[in-house]
């Protein structure tokens, strides 16, 4: 077995997708860019030494306990996120006392800039022992490039029995798991400053709120100078995730079980009637929020820079903290609110937190001793305590999170569920990174008419494995 090294550290690479770009697929120039000669051949190399990887860790070796060190990678660097890490390592050596973690923390939102690093690492020969990852396509990718372990063993039937079936199914292949699910985040939410839209004379938003609404209310701070809509484009999942929230309220549920099925016509009506509200939201937003990340976007909501901003609900506590951490007094309460985005009403847009084993690990004992904490319901509350999530297990102590999470746990269990694009979700992560260029490329041309092709064209090039973020 090859030896992972214990190094603390922060990698700041560049990231593959805040370079966006047209190259494509779906009708797409020919011509790549050196960033996607950059991805291709690391792709390349991934695949060749992954299966070295796979051969060498089948030739057996020793068994270290679970007390031995491991290295985590993780993408969670914001303030709410590096809280809830260090909570999910300090709960791990709670239950594991002679274990020992070194984290390595790479900057970028939705592990944009993780998956190249570690296309890099596992080419070297220096996988980390576990890191984080998306669910769905991405596992499946993982799966298929022989980077990651089977941890089934981690899943008896009591805890099958007490996740979500959406759940389990998104971190298995073929009957077997592959990941730990530590806990979920909704997608498809418009957060609000209350502060902001009340001194503009606008309603908060509620139950029956519009997409008409919406931009009749981005209209109304516009005209007051206020910058209606925050977005943090230096991080591409932001403005993908708020085209994928317009998508979805444009389809619906049928149209997205369409998405999910490969059976939707992205070159159809529905996705330039999405296109165009999408653009007309874009066009409420700061030109300076182009390159901002995910978290600024998120304290310039909570300072009341702007009145609305749309992520997934890690971004609601990632505000609450900022506001916290820069005011002088806190009375308990917060202008930041939060309503689901227009149109998705019943539905639950899934964004799921896990981790995975490497194949090639030298101690197997202890990457799976941290994946077995990541899916203890005790550590799935205490971690969602401070990042705003909701843990995966069914049987976790939900009694100490906000209301608003004890209601999100609640549709994560009775609503639709649906897969995300922008997380890599839904068919690969060639799709995702399709996704992102698509959307990229509409913010700057306004050609509603290049999508599907950028889109299809991507897909089709068949790179299949989670570097291609």
């Amino acid at each position: 077995m090859m030896t992972t090294p214990s190094i603390l550290r922060t990698l700041r690479t560049q990231s593959a997708l805040r370079a966006s770009g047209t190259s494509s697929t779906l009708g797409a120039p020919r011509v790549l860019s050196a960033l996607r000669r950059r991805v291709t051949a690391i792709l390349t190399v991934l695949t060749a030494a992954t299966t070295a990887l796979a051969l060498t860790a089948c030739s057996g070796g020793s068994s270290p306990s679970a007390g031995g060190s491991i290295d985590v990678l993780s993408w969670w660097t914001s303030a709410s996120e590096s809280s809830a890490l260090d909570t999910l390592i300090d709960q791990h050596k709670q239950r594991n006392p002679d274990a020992s973690v070194d984290e390595i923390a790479v900057v970028g939102g939705g592990g944009s800039e993780a998956h190249v690093t570690l296309a890099t690492r596992i080419a070297h020969g220096d996988a980390p022992d576990a890191w984080q990852s998306l669910v769905g396509g991405n596992i499946t990718a993982w799966h298929n490039a022989g980077a990651v372990a089977d941890v089934s063993s981690l899943f008896p039937e009591d805890v099958t029995s007490q996740l979500p079936e959406d759940v389990l199914s998104s971190v298995s292949v073929d009957g077997a798991q592959y990941a730990a699910p530590l806990s979920a985040h909704r997608a498809n939410l418009l957060m609000f400053n209350s502060d902001v839209l009340q001194s503009a004379g606008i309603a908060e938003p509620g139950a029956d709120y519009t997409l008409d609404q919406f931009l009749t209310d981005l209209d109304t701070l516009q005209a007051k100078g206020t910058t209606p809509l925050c977005i943090g484009g230096a991080d591409s999942i932001t403005t993908a995730g708020l085209f994928e929230s317009v998508l979805l309220a444009t389809v619906g549920q049928e149209g997205w079980e369409r998405i999910e099925a490969d059976r939707f016509d992205w070159n159809g009506q529905e996705v330039k009637d999405a296109l165009d509200t999408f653009g007309r939201l874009m066009d409420h937003t700061d030109q300076a929020d182009a390159t901002r990340t995910w978290d600024e976007a998120s304290g310039r909501l909570a300072a009341g820079e702007c009145g609305f901003y749309q992520m997934n609900d890690s971004a609601l506590t990632e505000s609450t903290t900022l506001e916290e951490a820069t005011t002088d007094s806190n009375n308990g309460t917060s202008p930041v609110s939060s309503t689901i985005f227009p149109g998705t009403e019943g539905s639950f847009l899934m964004v799921v937190d896990a981790f995975v084993a490497s194949s090639s690990t030298d101690n197997r004992s202890g990457a799976d001793a941290f994946l077995s904490s990541a899916l203890d319901p005790g550590v799935q509350t205490a971690v969602c305590e401070v990042k705003g999530c909701i843990p995966t297990r069914n049987d976790a102590d939900v009694s100490s999170l906000s209301s608003y999470q004890q209601q999100a746990s609640k549709d994560l269990r009775s609503q639709k569920i649906l897969n995300s694009i922008s997380y890599g979700e839904v068919i690969s992560p060639a799709m995702q990174d399709g996704f992102f260029k698509a959307v990229n490329n509409y913010i700057s041309t306004r050609d509603a008419s290049s999508f599907g092709r950028i889109l299809t064209d991507r897909v089709n090039e068949g790179a299949g494995g989670p570097a291609n973020h």
